[in-house]
């Protein structure tokens, strides 16, 4: 009788991290056993009952972490997810939020609409009402082609190298930003559309800064 194929799973708990290999099977009872635990497959979150029924293979990444880093008594946030799926809500403490943040490499983190680095986000002081966004950083494909844009916000000015869907996701995310190709306001719709090129000028800029724009 042929044995069951072994994966290699990356466990971070209380005592740090460690590698176990384990079949499908152990795998899903270990994540139905331990409550509030997060699995990552190819660092997206699975349920333990998608678990139970993905084709996984030998180059599968696979993480189990505990959901509930920081404590029960914790503040919890809202925090909005967009990945291959959909759209999803889901209440998280702070230290969730940056531990997933973390495990799901090239997310983009915001937070009231501003960008937010990970090691920034561990040290942030949320409020209750923080409007918290997790996005995949590289919707299309890491093959797709992408442009330089500029960014202005409270901070100040930044340059950020972006594919088209994700110049489009983080439009989308940012409700009154306004975006300029080549000094001509587009709405998100038509940016999905058009037809970048790599000497495009792409500027995005809040819609009402002291009742008017700032360049």
């Amino acid at each position: 009788m042929q044995e069951p194929m072994k994966f290699n799973v990356e466990i971070a708990d209380a005592t740090g991290h460690s590698v176990v290999q384990m079949t499908q099977e152990e795998l899903t009872h270990k994540a139905a056993a331990a409550q509030g635990t997060w699995v990552f497959v190819n660092d997206q979150m699975v349920s333990t009952n998608d678990l139970a029924e993905m084709n996984l293979d030998e180059t599968s990444q696979i993480r189990l972490m505990p959901g509930l880093v920081g404590g029960q008594d914790a503040p919890r946030y809202v925090v909005h997810i967009a990945d291959a799926t959909g759209h999803s809500e889901v209440v998280m403490t702070q230290a969730e939020l940056t531990d997933r943040a973390e495990a799901a490499k090239g997310t983009w983190v915001f937070v009231n609409d501003q960008m937010v680095s990970t090691s920034d986000l561990a040290e942030m002081t949320l409020e209750a009402d923080s409007r918290i966004r997790l996005m995949p950083g590289l919707i299309g494909g890491s093959t797709a082609p992408t442009f330089v844009v500029q960014i202005a916000d409270a901070t100040g000015h930044s340059e950020v190298t972006m594919t088209q869907a994700e110049l489009t996701e983080r439009a989308e995310g940012a409700n009154g930003t306004w975006v300029f190709v080549n000094d001509q306001l587009v709405n998100t719709t038509e940016l999905a559309e058009m037809a970048l090129d790599a000497e495009s000028r792409i500027r995005m800029v809040p819609g009402l800064v002291g009742g008017g724009l700032h360049f």
